[in-house]
C-alpha cells in the first residue's frame, strides 16, 4: 500500500485561442464584437490598421483612436494590395452605334407601332 501513488490530475482549463502565424506581421485586422448582437449583424468589425503588436496585445487604430486589443479578439484581415504599378491600357475602343430609330421591338421580334398621340 505504501507504493501506491495518486493518479495525476487532469487539466480542464480552457484551450488558448488559435493564433495565425502571420498575425504578428499583418497590417490590418478584424476585431470581434464582444457584445450581444442584433440578428444578421457581423461578429467582427473592421478592418482596422495595426499600429504596434506584441505577443498578446496589439495597438489598433479604431475610429481614429489608439486601442489596445488582445489577440483573442482579433482575426487577420487579408486585404489586396491597391498600390499596384499596373496601369490600364490607354487604348480607346470605339463602338459604332447604329442610328436611333423610333421602332420598338418586343423580345420576340415583333415591331410595336404606337399611335401618333402617344409619341
Amino acid at each position: 500500500m505504501l507504493q501506491l501513488k495518486p493518479k495525476p490530475t487532469v487539466s480542464h482549463a480552457k484551450q488558448g485561442a488559435f493564433v495565425h502565424k502571420d498575425l504578428k506581421k499583418c497590417t490590418y485586422v478584424f476585431v470581434r464584437r464582444d457584445s450581444v448582437r442584433r440578428p444578421l449583424h457581423a461578429p467582427y468589425d473592421g478592418p482596422f490598421l495595426v499600429l504596434k503588436g506584441s505577443d498578446k496585445l496589439f495597438k489598433v487604430n479604431v475610429n481614429g483612436k489608439s486601442s489596445t486589443i488582445s489577440i483573442d479578439r482579433m482575426k487577420l484581415a487579408f486585404i489586396p494590395n491597391t498600390d499596384s504599378d499596373i496601369t490600364p491600357s490607354a487604348t480607346k475602343i470605339s463602338l459604332d452605334t447604329p442610328a436611333k430609330t423610333n421602332l420598338c421591338q418586343t423580345r420576340f421580334g415583333s415591331h410595336v407601332h404606337f399611335p401618333d398621340y402617344f409619341v
